[in-house]
């Protein structure tokens, strides 16, 4: 008795190669050196994170209209500290090796539910919530830099809150003056 192939090798082969070959062309798709991404921007304009129930965004350093932060001088924080908790927190300090003792202008108490901006280096009044501006706000000025800060590397701040904890951010300076709304 003479067995007949089947076939089933020869597909198994053809379907494999035919696999391998699509899969070389596919692989070649983005080699180039234009991609559709090359010029998409990150909505982030900052550092983010997260300790406890507390959200911290776009978190920068905001040299104000500076190029760069010479040694000796101060640099503020510009960003947002969300509190997702029903109860309040405090901010009771932040630390970077790269400056003094930091001091805090404004309100410190982050609401329950609630957003406290950081203003960086925008002048006017800080303060807790009002009926002409909902948002709490704060100043965060860095005084006493160590050392020139630039545009590039990232420089850890530690943020600590009463409730949620202790968080180190890498923060880079954000030499991109904000375009006021109109």
């Amino acid at each position: 008795m003479t067995r007949r192939p089947t076939g089933r090798p020869r597909t198994a082969l053809l379907a494999a190669t035919l696999l391998g070959a699509a899969a070389l062309v596919l692989s070649g798709c983005s080699a180039g050196a234009v991609t559709q991404t090359d010029t998409t921007i990150s909505s982030v304009v900052g550092t983010e994170g997260s300790v406890g129930q507390v959200l911290l965004r776009n978190v920068t350093l905001d040299p104000g209209p500076n190029p760069v932060v010479p040694a000796g001088s101060s640099v503020v924080l510009r960003g947002a500290i969300i509190n997702q908790a029903l109860q309040d927190d405090q901010l009771l300090s932040v630390t970077t090796p790269y400056s003094g003792p930091a001091r805090a202008e404004g309100f410190t108490t982050i609401l329950g539910n609630s957003t406290t901006s950081m203003v960086g280096a925008e002048p006017g009044p800080v303060g807790p919530p009002s009926p002409t501006n909902p948002t709490a706000t704060m100043r965060i000025t860095l005084p006493q830099v160590a050392q020139v800060l630039h545009e590039g590397p990232t420089y850890p701040i530690t943020f600590t809150f009463a409730r949620a904890g202790t968080i180190t951010l890498p923060v880079f300076v954000n030499t991109t003056i904000p375009v006021p709304a109109s």
